[in-house]
């Protein structure tokens, strides 16, 4: 995900933030070239 992408994608939503947390953070890993937390550790240790 580019920078470009995440600004279009979040700044046309209408979500609310509790609804769209888990989302906005997965997308910020992807734009960080991170793993997600799941991907990061999945067996949840």
């Amino acid at each position: 995900m580019t920078p470009q992408q995440f600004s279009a994608k979040w700044l046309a939503s209408t979500f609310k933030e509790r609804s769209a947390s888990h989302s906005h953070f997965n997308d910020l890993c992807e734009l960080l070239g991170e793993p997600n937390p799941t991907a990061a550790d999945p067996d949840g240790q």
